[in-house]
């Protein structure tokens, strides 16, 4: 095992190599200490096949840990914080991989609030897991398991009623719920305001046959074709646990989170004459353009919801709202966390206010942007970073440099590059945006290069 178990978001393996079912069950027993061996949670869980056994191990730790679990099933990610926000519960875990490979399993922990666990707090258990600080309670006082069946219908409840609204539109929507538990609540959502789903990768499965659980524009080619060929007024996909939402234009045209978060940010800073929209670092130019146009203000924040709600909470009175450019979008108002259901309620808000998606993405300026991902080993990723600053940071020019979270260089006032290694995966990820598609391109093509001699 690594001395580092957290990584963006949450605790991630393999069941048979390093997430086995008796490290689940140490976890279990630390995120009872953490909770003082009191309390009561909610606890769900995605289709994976790992996730199968992961979810048996932890609750056996966390009932032997004196907690009271209350299992949801099968779910999607936001269900889970619904519910823990309408019972006030002390907290909850989904056992998940996301939009990680099928092969992957992770531990997700959610606070009292519904946001994901702080860093701070994810320091605490990892000292706990650590230092083995863990406490079985007495036989007498082991914590007891109850199954609802009833999240699915809460969640959709309460989606309705925190949007605060009744909307209508009477149109066809193309959903491609990833083979995911959103399969159960997004069509009901679209229903319940008269439109017209077009579902595509329905069935729930962990083999994941429809497509990568990851929702990359190159893995929605089948739902752009869907929203041309139905004439649907838009379509969304989500992630293989159904907490990121990536919205494709009347066009069949995706557009990635950070024009989506755009849109939604102009909304909040309009309706609240200003305010903070808290981000990730590896945001798009974008977003700066629409604060600084509505009176608006920016928090940055290292990469992963844990680091994004950390900054909402801190300057709740201020935030308005804040996103991450994968398709999480989170209004504090509802839940702090990614919810696509209360997400596609908003964008259908602004398309009956303001006409086709198409038509508002013009409105913005034309910024273009590449990503891409290149293996490493987890142990190598410090040496990795350490290198880079020593042969390419000193050696390279630039309007000024971010270290928070890897390093983002400004080249020029319309030009970056983000160069870190990811948090969930065992890769090194390059990030760059621009206005000139050919410089990104030739400015890629050298990093990457040098990145790879250094790995």
């Amino acid at each position: 095992m690594q001395t580092k178990y957290f990584g963006t978001s949450g605790i991630r393996g393999i069941v048979e190599k390093n997430l086995t079912p008796e490290f689940a069950i140490k976890i279990g027993l630390s995120y009872s200490r953490f909770l003082e061996n009191n309390g009561n949670i909610a606890l769900g869980s995605d289709q994976r096949f790992g996730s199968r056994v992961i979810k048996h191990s932890i609750i056996s730790g966390l009932i032997l840990g004196g907690i009271n679990v209350i299992d949801l099933g099968i779910i999607p990610t936001p269900a889970l914080c619904h519910y823990i926000k309408e019972f006030k519960l002390n907290g909850g875990i989904m056992i998940t991989g996301s939009h990680t490979p099928p092969e992957i399993t992770g531990i997700m922990f959610f606070q009292n609030d519904t946001g994901e666990l702080r860093p701070k707090n994810e320091e605490k258990i990892e000292e706990i897991i650590i230092k083995e600080k863990y406490k079985r309670v007495p036989w007498n006082e082991i914590g007891k398991i109850e199954k609802d069946d009833d999240a699915i219908e809460i969640y959709i409840k309460n989606v309705l009623k925190n949007f605060g609204k009744k909307i209508s539109l009477n149109e066809k929507i193309a959903i491609d719920c990833c083979n995911s538990p959103q399969s159960y609540a997004l069509p009901r959502i679209i229903e319940e305001i008269n439109g017209m789903p077009i579902i595509l990768n329905g069935e729930i499965d962990g083999k994941f046959p429809g497509r990568d659980p990851y929702p990359r524009p190159e893995n929605l080619g089948e739902l752009c074709n869907i929203v041309k060929k139905e004439k649907a007024i838009l379509g969304l996909a989500c992630d293989g646990d159904g907490d990121r939402a990536i919205f494709v234009d009347e066009n069949g045209n995706v557009l990635w989170g950070d024009i989506t978060g755009a849109i939604f940010s102009e909304e909040e800073l309009k309706k609240h004459n200003g305010g903070t929209i808290v981000c990730p670092i590896n945001t798009s130019k974008i977003i700066e353009d629409v604060t600084h146009k509505f009176n608006g203000k920016i928090i940055f924040t290292k990469i992963g919801p844990p680091a994004i709600i950390e900054q909402v909470i801190n300057n709740i009175d201020n935030v308005v709202f804040a996103f991450e450019e994968t398709g999480k979008y989170i209004w504090k108002e509802n839940i702090l966390y990614g919810d696509p259901c209360y997400s596609l309620l908003k964008i259908i808000d602004i398309i009956n206010s303001k006409g086709y998606l198409s038509e508002i993405v013009q409105s913005y300026a034309k910024y273009y942007r590449k990503k891409i991902a290149l293996p490493i080993k987890e142990k190598d990723r410090k040496r990795i970073l350490n290198e880079i600053e020593k042969k390419i940071i000193k050696k390279t020019k630039y309007l000024k440099i971010d270290k928070l979270d890897g390093f983002k260089i400004y080249l020029n006032e319309n030009t970056w590059i983000l160069l870190r290694p990811s948090g969930t995966e065992p890769v090194f990820r390059i990030y760059i945006e621009g206005k000139d598609e050919k410089e990104i391109e030739k400015i890629l093509e050298e990093y990457v290069e040098k990145i790879k001699r250094i790995i």
